[in-house]
């Protein structure tokens, strides 16, 4: 077993290096078991190789070595600068490690050591009401300003509202993917895939190009869990896939909190549930903290002192002019393309040009890869004025 994870560098056509080879044979041994990660935790913990364990488990095996796709996939491992985090790794996370069904391989691209850092969950609908995608950007960024690490699956709603209020917070945030590590789905999610990566992680158990299918996402959702020490639900319907965390993560000994939602409709239907059977209700950050905060690391007194980010409906509005304010209110409500700006706002198409550009350029403002723009949080000391 090797004490590391791999980041092979691209090789020639000649003579593969010993990395390389080791790296190949972890590609080939997750293509095979990474949908039976618990027949292969005892067997890699106690030291087997991967590559004799592989065979022995499967015979097939023998007919991939030196496979071109096997080569084309680690062309694309450096591309995407991602390395191979084997189970057993120094590096790989312990309280991950410590599930029976804990992942033979993952694949991370950003900083690994972001893994082993005290981490929350966030997770809830996707169609979220404005109300809870609001909600959970503000506890992502005054948790990720108190140190903690914000664990999501990157998905649409309150995956995503909780991955970017982390990265406002300027904390790290970890995205756990259903499919392969590339392509990144949703496929708008590309670049917030990447700006998390600079700070926090993206990580998949998945081969490269495994398409996200539906039966992935509860798998997907035990790594979520598991990653953390405890998991926050935002707005769940009776149905919803966040409702597997959760189950995943009371079997894995993992605190479960819930933002309670509108009693009278059916979108927290499901996280209103867990109240009833004794999940704690939470509305702040600093709620999180008291219960949470001895396991973190973090003390209660901490989260009081550092810094926070004033929403930009409150700060981003002074100063600006009346065509800008126009367009940081609306965006104060979530993110909009050119055209809903267009419709919700009185400025034409020149104006609204004129003021994107120079909303970018002072840094109130980001445009996303789909073409949508959100809000930039501005950051001021606890207790004091922006």
């Amino acid at each position: 077993m090797s004490s590391s994870s791999f980041s092979p560098p691209l090789f020639p056509d000649s003579a593969h290096t010993e990395a390389e080879q080791e790296a190949l044979r972890w590609l080939r041994f997750q293509r095979h078991f990474a949908l039976r990660p618990e027949r292969v935790r005892d067997a890699l913990l106690e030291g087997h190789d991967p590559g004799t364990f592989a065979l022995e488990s499967n015979r097939a095996m023998a007919t991939v070595q030196g496979n071109e796709r096997d080569r084309r996939a680690l062309r694309l491992l450096e591309a995407l600068d991602a390395k191979i985090l084997p189970l057993g790794s120094r590096l790989y996370p312990s309280l991950l490690a410590e599930l029976p069904d804990a992942p033979g391989v993952l694949l991370v691209r950003g900083r690994v050591e972001a893994l082993e850092t005290s981490g929350v969950a966030i997770v809830g609908a996707r169609a979220a009401t404005r109300a809870a995608r609001m909600k959970a950007r503000e506890l992502a960024r005054d948790l990720a300003a108190s140190g903690v690490t914000i664990v999501s699956g990157l998905a649409r709603g309150i995956d995503a509202e909780a991955h970017r209020g982390a990265i406002e917070a300027g904390g790290r945030t970890i995205g756990v993917l259903a499919g392969g590590l590339d392509p990144v789905y949703p496929p708008e999610h590309r670049a917030l895939a990447e700006e998390m990566a600079i700070s926090g992680a993206v990580l998949s158990e998945m081969p490269l190009g495994t398409a996200p299918r539906r039966e992935l996402f509860p798998l997907r959702n035990r790594i979520i869990s598991g990653l953390c020490v405890g998991v926050i639900v935002i707005e769940a319907r009776k149905r919803s896939g966040s409702l597997i965390t959760v189950r995943h993560a009371l079997s894995q000994g993992r605190e479960v909190f819930v933002v309670p939602g509108a009693a009278d409709g059916p979108f927290a239907s499901g996280s209103n549930g867990l109240l009833r059977e004794g999940a704690r209700a939470v509305s702040s950050a600093g709620e999180v903290l008291e219960d949470l905060g001895g396991i973190l690391g973090i003390a209660r007194h901490e989260a009081a002192s550092v810094e926070v980010l004033n929403e930009p409906s409150l700060s981003g509005l002074s100063g600006a002019n009346p065509s800008e304010a126009a367009v940081l209110s609306r965006l104060s409500e979530g993110p909009a393309n050119r055209d809903q700006l267009l419709r919700d706002t009185p400025l034409d198409v020149r104006v609204l040009a004129d003021v994107l550009l120079d909303l970018s350029l002072s840094g109130r403002i980001l445009e996303e890869r789909d073409g949508r723009f959100h809000l930039r949080f501005s950051r001021t000391a606890a207790g004091t004025e922006d």
